[in-house]
This record gives C-alpha cells, structure tokens and sequence, in this order.
C-alpha cells in the first residue's frame, strides 16, 4: 500500500478542520470497502492525507424525529438490515441494503460511503430517492442541505467541496397507505454489483386508486432521477398488469433518451421495462408492512473487559486485543490488518486471497462481526477486539464447530476454511440453531474453489457440544 498520512479526529468538528486544513489532498475514511482497494492499486489518485471518520459515534445512528427518519452517514449496511425503525416505516431500504456485497462488506460499509462514492450501481440510492431524501453536508463554514438527486454531478461526481463531511440522510416515513419494493439484477445472489435495479413506492386511496407513485431505476442513467414519465401513467388508475407494463415501457424509453443506443441498449431496454413492471406489482400485491424485529446486541457496547481497551495515550500505537490478549502495536498507517495479522503477529490462518473483499479467505471477527481483514485499515483496530481461526480452539481443544467441520468432510484444500469458520462461528454465536438458508446467508461472503459448500452448510446445521472429531459414525455417506 503506498503511503500516507492517517489521523483520527473524535468529533464531527475537528474532521471538518482537518479537511479544511488538507483541501483536496484528503480522503475520507468511513467503512473503508472501496478506498481501502484504490489505496492499494496501481493508477489510481492517491491522496496524501486519509481522515477515519470511523470512531465517531454519533454518525453511527438511526433515528426518528417526529414522521422523519434520520440515517446517520457512518449507518453500516448491517444495520440498514436490522433496523426495526425502517422495516416499519421504510422497508425497501433495508431490503437494498441487504443486496449489497456480502455480510462482511455490510458489516463494514456505510450508507454515506455508497451515496459520496457516487457509482451509478449503488444500491441504496434509488430506494432514498423514492423516499424523498434530502442529505446534509457539513465544513467548518456550517451546514447546508440539499435534495439527495442534487448531490449527483456525474458518476462516481458529487458537488460536495473537499471540506464537506456527509453527516446525516433525512426522509419522511412512508404513509400507512403507501407500499414500496426494491429489486436487483445481479449475476449472481451475493457479492454482486447491481446491472440495474429499481425502487418503487405505490400510494393507494381507501379504494385501492394509485395516488402517488414513485420510480427510480439504478444503474439505467448517468446519474438517479425519478421517471416522471412512467409515474404518471400510474396516478389516478387501479392497479393492472396492462398498466404496470406500459409504465415499465415508459422507463425503457426514458432510458435510451438519456443514454441514446448502443450496444448494450438491445439487452437493457426490455430488461428494465420488466424489472419495473415486476416491482410495481411488488407494491400492489404486497401485504401489511413488516413488524419490527429485535436488533442484534451490540457487542462493541457488552463484551467483558471493554474497559482494559481505552485508547492508548500514544498516538503512534494501537492497542487492541487480539485472540484475547492486549497487544500494543506500534501505528502504521498503510497497512492493512490483514498484514498486521500475518506479517507482524504470525497468525497466518487468516488467508491472502484477493484483497478486495470478495473472496473472504481473509475474514476475521472484529468485535463479533465478520470483516474482511484487507479492507480493514490496521490502526481501525484500536480499541476493539478481533478474534481470528486461531483464537477459535479453547485450552488447546478444537470447538464443536471446528470438530463438525472435520465429521461432515468439510474442509477441503483447506485454503477457504479459517474464513469459513470465521463467518459459521459469528452466525453460531448469534443463532446456535441455523437453517440451511441462515447458513448460506452466512457464508455468502466465502468462496470455495473446491465447491465443497453442502458439506460446509450440513456442518453449520449439524454443531453439537458432544461432536467427536474422529466420530465416523457421523459423516454422511456420499458414496
């Protein structure tokens, strides 16, 4: 990773004047999944200074001020997902939200980071822009807000100023009468970037008449817009599947006057004409708004011993505790903790794959949630706890997890196995009884070359406390 200057300001204000003081030579450092990968590729602008906004709590929540709802930038995705606040009063958000990369990448990413990334595929953006999203940009000047489709100059080109710091997302919850869908065409289930998507929001009268309605495709124009011309064919007509497919006809052809033809439009336009009529039949058929489900804990807010981990006074040391015992690492800004782990500790089960988050050889827990440890910056650390495949066995005993693994042949050329313990003992830890599908939720984040899954989803499902690494009684018959 080539160098760079780190610093970590504790509040809202003095990241302001840090950016103040560094102009366009600083970069924001939030969840870190796509800055992290440009700091360590060839080509790209590097910035001299990398401000971590990471620490700051209070850009962390999710909140309700009388009928809006306010993100705060540093949300994870993650919690996107969790959050019983939007499922209730905005649920196609959480719905984007969970299509994004993996579970290790929505620990990590933020929803500030997916809309000032600006790419034309992020997934959060059109479901922000059917809810009427304004957003809030911050400098040591004050604030100033603005409508979330005026932020947007061009792909990957927003018009904040170098000293602007994203703080906060503001929307107004969807009326009781309102329904809303998301939906992604990806080439495959995780891990994938959107080749378009759509959000919709539907508002029904007493008699089932549409009387608003919003359209906002992704990945379809330079930059997010609704398509006017597609909603207004909804308003004041009841719902039909003759309408639903003129209205995404209606996107098609805005489409292709945006963008004019090439060689792509022969794909595209009937494509999204299809995923448009798909998710306004979404809306229509759609039942009562989900309830509220409970959060997961916080483990950064209960783990034992939080107290032995305050920041050290030196500002050139983390202090961190690794597998359960404090360590105190002298602060290199450009490295990963990923090299941290192999190249300074020795602890080489965490594996070098493709150190861009998607294969997740490299997946860690850091304070009980799975990262990708080559997206993690090393001084990111500080404060927390990581637990990596050697930390897993207790007393020099492998765990049942661990001896599952062995009884259900699971472990193949064994490259792809810390990670996908990793990933397995961060689901157990929260759902000791998991389904086939939690399992494959889990590790959706996890490649194996081998294609060894079922046997790694039969070993999820089936951890004992009794499991017998040698027990031969219980591995599965494939013959």
């Amino acid at each position: 990773m080539r160098r760079f200057e780190y610093t970590a300001p504790p509040t809202i204000d003095e990241v302001c004047s840090a950016l103040a003081g560094c102009g366009p030579d600083a970069r924001i450092l939030a969840g870190g999944t796509d800055l992290l990968i440009g700091l360590s590729a060839s080509g790209t602008p590097m910035p001299n200074v990398v401000v971590d906004i990471s620490r700051i709590e209070e850009l962390k929540d999710i909140v309700e001020s009388g009928d809006t709802i306010v993100l705060k930038s540093m949300a994870t995705h993650a919690r996107l997902v969790r959050s019983g606040l939007l499922l209730k009063h905005a649920p196609l958000l959480p719905k984007a939200a969970s299509a994004i990369g993996s579970p290790q990448i929505r620990n990590r990413g933020t929803v500030g980071g997916n809309i000032m990334n600006a790419a034309a595929c992020a997934d959060t953006v059109p479901p922000l822009l059917a809810l009427g999203a304004r957003v809030t940009l911050r400098s040591s000047a004050g604030d100033r807000t603005l409508p979330l489709e005026d932020l947007f100059v061009a792909p990957y080109r927003t018009c904040a100023r170098p000293d602007e710091l994203l703080t906060e997302i503001r929307f107004p919850k969807l009326s009781p009468s309102a329904r809303s869908a998301f939906i992604k065409l990806g080439r495959r289930n995780a891990l994938s970037i959107a080749r378009m998507s759509v959000a919709a929001v539907l508002r029904f009268d007493e008699e089932g008449t549409i009387i608003d309605a919003r359209i906002v495709p992704g990945a379809a124009f330079p930059t997010w817009r609704r398509v006017s011309e597609a909603e207004h064919l909804l308003i004041g007509v009841k719902p039909s599947a003759k309408l639903f497919a003129a209205a995404g006809r209606a996107v098609g052809g805005a489409m292709v006057s945006s963008t004019g033809r090439r060689w792509s439009t022969e794909y595209k336009e009937p494509v999204i004409a299809v995923l448009v009529r798909r998710a306004l039949e979404a809306c229509a058929a759609a039942g009562p708004v989900p309830q509220r489900k409970p959060e997961r804990i916080d483990r950064t807010a209960t783990r034992d011993g939080k107290d032995r981990l305050h920041r050290s006074a030196q500002d050139n040391t983390i202090r961190a505790m690794i597998n359960g015992t404090i360590c105190n690492l002298p602060l290199v800004p450009n490295r990963t903790l990923l090299e941290l782990l192999r190249e300074d500790l020795g602890l080489t089960g965490t594996k070098c794959g493709c150190e861009i988050g998607e294969c997740g050889a490299c997946t860690v827990l850091l304070d009980g949630e799975p990262v990708n440890a080559c997206l993690v910056l090393a001084p990111q650390i500080d404060g927390r706890e990581v637990l990596t495949v050697e930390g897993l066995m207790r007393g020099g005993e492998l765990q049942p997890l661990q001896k599952s693994f062995l009884d259900h042949d699971a472990v193949h050329c064994g490259f792809c196995t810390p990670g996908m313990l990793m990933s397995a003992s961060a689901l157990l830890n929260n759902n000791p009884a998991p389904t086939e599908v939690d399992a494959r939720e889990a590790i959706s984040g996890n490649l194996c070359r081998c294609t060894g899954y079922v046997q790694i989803i039969e070993a999820m499902c089936d951890v004992h406390e009794g499991t017998t690494a040698n027990d031969q009684s219980k591995r599965p018959d494939r013959s």
